[in-house]
């Protein structure tokens, strides 16, 4: 069965009111009608079992919730900030799709310089952002997810790496760039016992881990140089050389099965 968004703020003593594209889904392409159950989640991690009571002239959907669904989420051991370096348009929204797809909790965009989108284009992210949503919104929907992953708003590499490692002092965040320079060096060389001692020292929650991935001509010497000096852990994705989309679905993948999410 699909399952709908809706803003928590819509949700009230069980009762709630779907309106915009949602609600045209619901009534226009799927055609329910008044007493058809729905599955509702409200992207910050709950997923409910929902009647429709009335289709109102505006075209809402208005109805009681009817029960709480589990949240597979909550079982996580590992939350992914994904800090990835812009992209042009279609490679970014294939991006955004992929990475909400694989459990990214997080996705911020990075400007290097070595980012292919200029720095003009770069700030534009902002009057971007609603399509962003969109994407991540629909690849959740599509997944059964019930957690949205945030897209931030624009940051210059510089600030990012040294806003991770100021917060990342205790056992329960990891900072990690990759970087095709390490002369085909594997990620199961670089990052695994890392991986894991972090993983057993870590305490209640889920693992905090920073991915930084580079642009498509890849971080400068400098780049990596500052990420090391500041304590974060540089490591390599074997001999190839992979797009820079390519590269952070596979480390967000090798992420996911590290820590037994995937």
């Amino acid at each position: 069965m699909p399952q709908f968004f809706l803003p928590p703020e819509a949700l009230k003593d069980k009762t709630f009111r779907l309106t915009g594209p949602e609600a045209f889904h619901v009534t226009k392409v799927l055609r329910y009608q008044p007493g058809q159950s729905l599955i509702l989640f409200d992207g910050k991690g709950g997923r409910y079992e929902a009647v429709i009571r009335e289709i109102g002239k505006d075209g809402s959907v208005l109805g009681s919730l009817t029960g709480t669904l589990h949240r597979s989420e909550e079982r996580a051991s590992v939350e992914i900030i994904l800090y990835q370096s812009l992209l042009k348009s279609s490679h970014w929204d294939w991006l955004l799709e992929k990475g909400t797809e694989l459990g990214v909790s997080m996705i911020v965009p990075v400007v290097t310089p070595r980012t292919v989108v200029l720095l003009h284009e770069a700030e534009k992210g902002k009057a971007k952002a609603a399509r962003w949503s969109r994407i991540v919104m629909a690849a959740a929907k599509q997944c059964n997810l019930t957690t949205i992953p945030e897209v931030k708003e624009p940051v210059e590499y510089r600030d990012a790496i040294k806003a991770c490692m100021a917060e990342s002092g205790g056992p329960t965040a990891l900072t990690l760039l990759a970087w095709e320079g390490l002369n085909g060096a594997t990620a199961g060389a670089g990052i695994r016992l890392d991986l894991r001692e972090a993983d057993q020292a870590r305490g209640p929650g889920p693992m905090k881990v920073n991915l930084f991935i580079g642009p498509e001509g890849g971080f400068s010497e400098d780049e990596v140089d500052l990420a090391e000096s500041l304590g974060a852990t540089v490591f390599g994705l074997g001999p190839r050389i992979m797009r820079a989309e390519t590269a952070a679905l596979a480390a967000i993948s090798l992420l996911q099965y590290e820590f037994g999410c995937l």
